[in-house]
């Protein structure tokens, strides 16, 4: 099976390709939530990429996947705004009437969590299904069958993870991995801590826990507060994750460049402005990540250790 390519498409757009006299765009950009690095690894390579090429932005986030309502109301703000075009963190995978009827004056490109097909211009991101096949294949290659297994995936059927759960399923071999449980809850530290610190006083420890870079912090944590000899695989990557893999606290995390989608999904946006016709798909490939082997770009997918969210992007007239 071939391996998951690098990045094909990144269009490379600079301040001299504009009109001189031309006003900035606009774009904003909603999220589901900034409560984990990876989202805010998406703000920072956004949030560059924007002031390089002196674009204005804003960005706004939602609270959490289970508040389309308010995503609904930002989206109201970025048309009151007068955005050029939105990059939309959907929070749902089907896409509210006003969005979809909202799209014929104002283009939207999906980014990282997967919309219904041919609903958007174009989505920015890898597919979460491969995702999980990333990690099926690794599972194949380093454990044996029955390994016991808990998978904490974050909030049921949102965000992508009913994806990467297909991709993981097809892509095991048969028998190898006994499922015990599969739990859900929001990306909170605290609600995914009380949803294993349950689990953990009413089963057997697992032999593996597979799970979202948040859980996957909180399993790390946990396992080695009760000295448990529990494997640990992230499907995605945060800071967290990060310092965990370097420590050999986790065995491997998938890393799907979430800095680089954020600046290519800026890109993305200027050149369907221009008049460009982008694929259904820009992806930027899946890395997997294994200790001691070290983040081969880190300016690709975690944002600096200090950088705090930036809501606002503003461009200064020339004078």
């Amino acid at each position: 099976m071939a391996r998951f390519a690098l990045c094909a498409w990144i269009f490379c757009l600079s301040l001299s390709s504009l009109p001189l006299n031309a006003a900035p765009a606009k774009l904003c950009a909603l999220y589901p939530h900034l409560k984990d690095s990876y989202w805010l690894s998406v703000n920072a390579g956004m949030v560059e990429q924007a002031q390089a090429l002196g674009v204005e932005l804003k960005t706004f986030e939602a609270g959490g996947y289970e508040h389309q309502a308010t995503q609904i109301e930002q989206f109201q703000k970025c048309r009151d705004w007068g955005a050029d075009a939105v990059l939309l963190g959907s929070v749902t995978y089907e896409l509210p009437t006003l969005i979809r009827d909202a799209m014929v004056a104002l283009p939207v490109l999906a980014l990282v969590n997967q919309v219904e097909p041919d609903t958007v211009v174009s989505t920015i991101g890898v597919e979460w299904y491969a995702m999980g096949e990333s990690v099926a294949l690794y599972v194949n290659d380093h454990f044996t069958a029955p390994t016991r297994t808990l998978l904490m995936f974050g909030p049921k059927g949102q965000g992508g993870n009913q994806f990467l759960s297909q991709g993981l399923t097809d892509h095991l071999k048969p028998g190898l991995l006994a499922i015990e449980a599969t739990l859900h809850g929001s990306n909170s530290v605290a609600r995914q801590r009380q949803l294993l610190v349950e689990y953990l006083a009413s089963h057997p420890a697992p032999d593996l826990i597979i799970a979202g870079a948040i859980p996957a912090e909180v399993a790390v944590n946990e396992i080695q507060a009760r000295g448990l000899k529990t494997r640990v695989i992230s499907t995605y990557l945060s800071h967290g994750v990060y310092r965990a893999l370097l420590r050999n606290k986790i065995e491997m995390a998938n890393s799907d460049r979430m800095r680089l989608q954020g600046r290519m999904a800026v890109d993305a946006a200027l050149a369907h402005l221009k008049g460009e016709t982008l694929p259904a798909r820009l992806d930027p490939g899946i890395e997997v990540l294994k200790p001691p082997k070290a983040l081969g770009r880190f300016e690709d997918s975690l944002s600096d250790p200090d950088f705090r969210p930036v809501y606002d992007v503003t461009v200064v007239p020339n004078r």
